[in-house]
């Protein structure tokens, strides 16, 4: 067969369903080949080329249904903030943050005292400004 051929139905075929992820025995089965037939079409540049531009289709249409589906995930997350049930709304609102891309808060441990006593001598507002700016303990 020469190099540069132009590929036959059976050729595509196999080609399209090496791009799907079938192995080449069955691909052989379905096509009516040898498997040593198969080889030997992907020596045929236009082979290689057809499955890569299939996987190339593949990859550009799934990251097109996963980015339509982005809002909709969102507006999800964003919904279930609302929740009656404080787990499911907390769990949201971290989701949230962390897809937003802020900062991890780290976990602040009270002194006995404090825990004791029931009172701050720091304003939890100016602490909460600190931790969001990235100046927390």
């Amino acid at each position: 067969m020469p190099q540069d051929a132009p590929l036959d139905e059976r050729q595509i075929q196999a080609a399209r369903m090496e791009a799907q992820g079938v192995v080449m025995r069955e691909i052989a089965e379905a096509v009516g080949v040898n498997r040593k037939t198969l080889y030997r079409w992907r020596d045929n540049p236009a082979y290689p080329a057809l499955v890569a531009a299939l996987l190339d289709d593949a990859h550009r249409s799934a990251r097109a249904r996963l980015r339509m589906g982005v809002t909709d995930a969102a507006t999800r997350i964003h919904a279930l903030i609302g929740s009656e049930d404080e787990r499911i709304a907390l769990s949201a609102a971290q989701t949230l943050l962390d897809r937003a891309g802020l900062p991890k808060a780290e976990r602040m441990e009270l002194s006995a005292d404090v825990r004791a006593s029931g009172s701050v001598t720091v304003d939890p507002s100016d602490e909460l400004a600190a931790m969001l700016a990235g100046g927390g303990e």
